[in-house]
């Protein structure tokens, strides 16, 4: 079989060379010998290993040479060894009467028994009842192979775990069983998966089957493939029975069609539309409005599988527009609408009634041009009105209008801006008339508060809400009637202890008691009560009492209700998160703290103990600073106060731990603030014991030290036999009585002596950059000087090369600060590489002025760079090219020196190439500004 673990195609080609019968067989023998003695056990495995081997050559028929089959045999034991002992997963070998006589090092690990525990034990002592009858079943034996095989297993101690078991069974040439193979792989952290996905679907699913808000999901052809709950109850059915339809089932065919050519636009741009409002007939003839929003569905792949819709039903919104219509007219306040861009659009009447304006005055007109507020006001509501078309909120300010009398109005203005599809479109503006303010104070501020808590309450609130007054409920809010099932006009003239449908007896009990303090005046805390739905569906509620007071004292009692169901699922699930982490920090192998606002250890785990040889009882509730050095005590407080002040996590600091036994153990911390109710409470740290790295560290820097130091001498102790080795051999060339033999050989000695002079003089520059000693006499350069002298002084050898030199040099370049020699030293440098690299063409010098830098490139027609080799040549000892045949000579410290000279100047360094068609190296330097000065106004 294909999926054939390796290990048991292995042991196959063993049992087919008889070896496997032979082992069993001398297992059997040995088990006579002793069950329990570790050193048999290591004797069976030596003893079975050479055995195999005798068998293996004894078997083999042919075989032309015994040597190839020696060799063959020895690299298939190894390779079976190799893969049975280092195996991710359990293996077991079994005889015929089911006893274990062999298994790997994994299976000791995954039961946790030693030799002892395994040795010749019965295979079906490993496996709980339940599961090996389960096993028996599958008639592994009869089968050969059984792949996949879920069960159970026993560890030392009898616990349990899920695994996943493969078994082969063995046989001889003859067809007799004398044993079997089982793979098995451990998946309890799977079975723990796959146990936490089913949760969080049946979550999922149980949110979407609650929500109130209507929800489908269609495929392309546009039926229905799931609904919620809500959504089937529109149309008096269930989900299920709603499957495979569409919306021509159930909508009358004119909206349907409309709703079907939606969903085609959709999958088609892949746009989705946004609360939309429809309005919609079933098939009964009943008109109801709904705000809808659909979306693309999409599979793994990215491709358009189908819609998605949400719907909320808007059919009171839209009912009430008329009587929101009738309170804009009736209201007792002016009230103006403007457009986005500050023309009227719309006034009540009382605009005409208090400031005289009629609504040819004023609509169509921008406010600022309507001469209505004086120039002040004008300003200040210019700016909040920009303010609000931005979408930010700005509250109530007053402003003095001027009426079409000329009187000047103290007014108060409530504004809000009016949004449509989430963009805002205009600006919704109430006038207060201010000029009976004081005298109308009192009460209306009471109108306000009373109509505010009682619209916030009864109109937008989604808490459980009963009124009361003398025990009898007077008022209930939509949601306790949609979640009760409760009818008002039932319900109102009942007292609370009727509610037996929402409440125990118990729970009830409580609710009267409340309301019978409250109306003493007696203060009642809040008190957590169950809710019972009319799903019959039990919700945990936490309900408060307010008192509803007039000039005579209490009026009326408001119960209020708050679903706390999710709340306290979060926090079962904050305590399991909780413990979760508080085993990561336990078993971590870096030190965890947690440090309070004064410096305090709050919490130690094990590993700190251990870092720094102090128990945790010793630790607790002193101070952190305490077990650093005083060289750390300083700069752990620093940076503990800017971890606090920017709030924010800081890593890599290292400080120095002081052992309980003295010694100092350099440490590496991680810092993050620790915050509880958006307070900061102190610090949790992460501490690495770094005293390993840090020794590391030091050899490295050791060893970079010394390796500097010996290139100095080695190149020191060079320089000074070539001097004079140079000096004579000038000597015997310029000695008219040396013969032009000697001569030739004195030139050919002197080339190379200068050569290797460079070289010493490359290694001693490399040194010197590498340990910052190289000296930089900095003075104020003519630029166009020095770039002549180096064009001077490089056109005879490349002219002498047959290469034509292009010079490319402005007259008024600016001046730079620099080293003569060193930037000298760089420019040759490139043109001896150019030179080198060039056999036809030419070589070019070109200066440009840049906004605050020059630009020196130095171009070739030679050979090129690779893409790969550009990025390496400006690397220390790195050369191009360093075939056999390479014509040119060099140390590959050249373009190295270079760069590290530029970056002395504040300047850069690149290369730009292509292979076979030249190079082009460009020099940034920086240049000094001259300072102007006018003084053409000078007295």
């Amino acid at each position: 079989m294909e999926n054939e673990p390796d290990i048991v195609k292995e042991l196959k080609k063993a049992e087919k060379l008889g070896q496997l019968n032979s082992l069993s067989q001398t297992t059997i023998e040995i088990q006579k010998t002793s069950k329990k003695d570790d050193k048999t056990v290591d004797f069976l495995e030596n003893y079975l290993n050479k055995i195999n081997s005798n068998l293996q050559h004894s078997n083999i028929k042919n075989i032309r040479s015994k040597k190839t089959t020696k060799k063959k045999l020895i690299e298939s034991e190894e390779f079976y060894r190799t893969i049975f002992e280092n195996s991710a997963v359990a293996i077991t070998l079994t005889d015929e009467n089911e006893n274990i006589i062999s298994w790997n090092k994994y299976t000791e690990k995954l039961l946790g028994m030693s030799k002892k525990d395994l040795f010749l034990k019965p295979v079906n002592s490993l496996y709980p009842p339940e599961e090996w009858r389960k096993i028996r079943k599958e008639n592994v034996r009869q089968k050969g192979m059984q792949h996949h095989l879920e069960t159970k297993i026993l560890k030392k101690g009898n616990k349990p775990i899920d695994i996943d078991i493969s078994i082969s069974v063995l046989k001889n040439n003859q067809g007799s069983i004398i044993g079997s193979i089982g793979v098995i792989k451990d998946i309890t952290e799977q079975k723990r998966m796959e146990y936490e996905l089913e949760s969080k679907h049946n979550l999922l699913q149980s949110l979407l089957d609650n929500l109130p808000d209507s929800i489908y999901f269609k495929d392309k052809e546009s039926k229905f493939i799931k609904v919620n709950r809500a959504k089937a109850k529109q149309w008096n059915t269930t989900p299920e029975k709603m499957v495979g339809k569409t919306d021509f089932d159930f909508f009358l065919r004119d909206i349907a069609e409309k709703r079907f050519e939606d969903d085609k636009k959709i999958m088609k741009t892949g746009k989705s539309i946004f609360n939309k409002v429809e309005k919609i007939k079933d098939n009964k003839g009943i008109e109801r409005w709904v705000l809808t929003t659909k979306i693309p569905r999409y599979n793994s792949r990215g491709n358009i599988i189908g819609t998605m819709g949400i719907s909320s039903d808007i059919t009171k919104l839209k009912k009430s527009e008329e009587k929101y219509k009738n309170l804009f007219e009736t209201a007792i306040d002016p009230i103006a609408i403007l457009d986005k861009n500050g023309n009227f659009v719309d006034i009540n009447a009382q605009v005409t009634n208090i400031l005289g304006y009629h609504k040819n005055d004023l609509i169509g007109k921008k406010f600022n041009k309507a001469e209505i507020l004086t120039k002040e006001s004008l300003n200040k509501s210019l700016d909040i009105f920009l303010k609000r078309m931005k979408g930010e909120n700005v509250p109530t300010y007053e402003v003095e209008i001027i009426s079409k009398d000329g009187d000047l109005i103290p007014a108060e203005i409530n504004a809000s801006a009016l949004y449509e599809n989430n963009e805002v479109i205009g600006d919704f503006v109430i006038i207060r008339d201010l000029r009976e303010r004081y005298k109308r104070e009192e009460i209306e501020k009471e109108l306000v508060e009373s109509e505010n808590r009682f619209r916030d309450i009864f109109d937008s609130t989604s808490d459980f809400l009963l009124y009361i007054e003398k025990s009898i409920i007077l008022d209930v809010n939509e949601t306790a009637e949609k979640f009760g099932g409760l009818k008002k006009n039932l319900i109102i003239g009942k007292t609370i202890s009727e509610l037996n449908k929402l409440f125990s007896n118990e729970d009830l009990k409580k609710h009267h008691e409340a309301v019978k303090n409250a109306s003493r005046g007696i203060k009642v805390r809040d008190y957590e009560s169950d809710l019972i739905s009319k799903d019959g569906i039990r919700y945990n509620y936490l309900f408060s009492v307010d008192c509803i007071r007039d000039v005579r004292g209490i009026k009326g009692i408001l119960i209020r209700g708050r679903d706390i169901t999710q709340r306290h699922q979060a926090w079962e699930e904050l305590v399991k998160l909780e413990e979760k982490y508080r085993v990561l920090a336990e078993t971590s192998a870096d030190g965890v703290v947690i440090i309070d606002s004064l410096g305090r250890l709050t919490y130690v785990n094990p590993s700190f103990e251990k870092l720094c040889a102090r128990r945790k009882s010793q630790i607790l509730a002193t101070l952190f600073r305490e077990y650093l050095s005083d060289e750390s005590v300083y700069f752990f407080e620093q940076v503990f106060i800017d971890a606090r002040k920017k709030d924010e996590k800081i890593e890599n600091v290292e400080l120095e731990l002081v052992h309980a036994k003295g010694q100092i153990i350099p440490i590496e911390v991680n810092m993050a603030p620790f915050k509880k109710d958006c307070e900061f409470t102190g610090m949790v740290c992460t501490i690495r014991d770094i005293t390993e790295r840090r020794s590391i560290e030091d050899e490295l820097k050791k060893s970079e030290r010394l390796k500097t130091e010996f290139m100095n001498i080695a190149a020191h102790e060079l320089k000074s036999p070539v001097t004079p080795i140079k000096g004579y051999l000038d000597l015997i060339i310029s000695d008219k009585d040396a013969s032009d033999r000697l001569k030739d050989w004195a030139k050919v000695s002197l080339r190379n002596a200068e050569r290797l002079l460079k070289l010493v003089n490359d290694i001693l520059d490399v040194s010197r950059l590498d340990t910052d000693t190289m000296r930089f006499e900095m003075e104020r350069l003519e630029t166009l000087e020095i770039l002549e002298e180096i064009a001077e002084d490089m056109k005879a050898p490349i002219e002498s090369k047959g290469l034509k030199f292009l010079i490319k040099i402005p007259n008024n370049l600016p001046n730079i600060m620099g080293d003569r020699h060193r930037l000298s030293q760089v420019l040759k440098n490139l043109l001896g590489n150019a030179i080198k690299f060039t056999d036809n063409g030419s070589i070019g010098i070109e200066v440009q002025k840049k906004d605050d830098h020059i630009l020196i490139i130095i171009t070739d027609t030679g050979i090129g760079i690779s893409k790969d080799e550009l990025k390496k040549i400006f690397n220390k000892f790195y050369q191009a090219y360093t075939g056999d045949d390479r014509k040119n000579e060099g140390t590959g410290l050249g373009l190295f020196i270079c760069r590290e000279i530029l970056q002395k100047h504040d300047g850069d360094i690149w290369v730009e190439s292509e292979l076979g068609k030249g190079s082009q190296f460009i020099v940034k330097l920086p240049y000094l500004h001259k300072m102007v000065i006018n003084l053409g106004n000078k007295m």
